[in-house]
């Protein structure tokens, strides 16, 4: 079956693409000229795993109509990760991609009338900071997106699911902290920096929500084929509860080293002088071509309980690979040690 994986180059693309070619797929990978000619040293893209799989590289720009129809010809079922993920990229950026590159796709498709299934990624962050009353959050919980990826993420996954006719069906994912080798952004800039500095307060027992990114795209493959999952959107998350003080050691003990348990301080007090300095250290970065150590969108999830409801992903029949995360984050780990992602300090350990 020939399927079409949007963002192929990317961190959860380029899995998307291994798994597709595990299961006998003939898969295209569509993603910005760019990220088919990036570099070797680049950790943002990866091309010569697409390759490696078997893939077909095209190029696809959601933003150029005519690479679309290029990219989509032929494909059954299309795997829709492109997006541009980055909480400081500039609203008009977020919703020419996400939102109006998802609507010309989505025309595209229709008109060539050879698609019949699309796996739209949306994003758990959509529920918003969680609230006692509010967790766990199910697929029903109400939408309070926080910041303008989250509602561009959001006002996406509505739009693919206004295209849905007979024939034409779109079913959403909704992950939480995608893990594995190769990430760089979110849970890989968790990951790297507890494992140049094992720190936590005591009292920072919130859950913070993962699921090993082949989990993620296993369960994107068996949802393109459950027909029930027509018109659905499923939360993808592991069956784990792990805090930070547990990640902490989890990461000291897989490094080598000693965590750092520092006294319990108040999280509100913490997340505002956090908050605080996101917004002064942003410009100065900004000037100096370079991300800021903290984005304020990261911060503000400081803290807090994130609790997330699978059981209508696995009322489908999907298992989990990795079920709970402390196996894959330390094989995570061991790959960043590996391939030389980690500092020289870490490596020591």
């Amino acid at each position: 079956m020939k399927t079409l994986v949007t963002g192929a180059c990317g961190f959860i693309g380029s899995h998307m693409v291994e798994v597709l070619a595990e299961h006998g797929h003939e898969v295209v990978a569509g993603d910005l000229p760019s990220a088919l000619a990036a570099p070797v040293d680049d950790r943002t893209r990866w091309p010569e795993v697409c390759r490696a799989a078997g893939a077909r590289l095209v190029p696809l720009d959601l933003t150029e109509p005519d690479s679309i129809t290029h990219a989509i010809a032929g494909a059954e079922i299309v795997f829709h990760i492109a997006a541009v993920f980055d909480y400081m990229a500039p609203e008009s950026l977020l919703r020419a991609v996400n939102v109006e590159g998802t609507r010309d796709l989505l025309d595209a498709l229709v008109a060539g009338g050879e698609c019949r299934r699309v796996v739209n990624w949306g994003a758990g962050g959509i529920y918003g900071i969680p609230r006692p009353e509010t967790i766990p959050f199910t697929e029903d919980s109400p939408k309070r997106p926080g910041n303008a990826y989250l509602v561009s993420k959001w006002d996406q996954e509505r739009l693919a699911h206004s295209y849905r006719r007979p024939g034409f069906e779109v079913t959403s994912t909704r992950t939480t902290s995608p893990y594995g080798p190769r990430a760089v952004y979110g849970s890989g800039q968790l990951l790297l920096q507890l494992a140049d500095k094992p720190v936590a307060t005591r009292n920072l027992r919130g859950n913070i929500p993962f699921v090993h990114v082949r989990d993620l795209c296993k369960a994107a493959l068996h949802l393109a084929n459950h027909p029930p999952a027509d018109g659905e959107a499923y939360n993808i998350t592991d069956d784990g509860r792990l805090d930070a003080v547990r990640l902490a050691r989890l990461v000291a003990d897989e490094m080598g080293t000693r965590p750092r348990i520092l006294p319990p301080l108040p999280l509100g007090l913490v997340r505002g002088l956090l908050s605080g300095a996101a917004r002064v250290s942003a410009p100065v970065a900004r000037r100096r071509g370079k991300r800021p150590l903290l984005e304020y969108d990261q911060v503000r999830y400081f803290g807090h309980d994130f609790l997330y409801s699978n059981e209508k992903l696995k009322q489908t029949g999907f298992t989990f690979e990795y079920p709970q995360p402390e196996p894959g984050l330390r094989e995570t780990l061991r790959w960043y040690r590996d391939n030389g992602w980690l500092s020289a300090s870490a490596r020591r350990g």
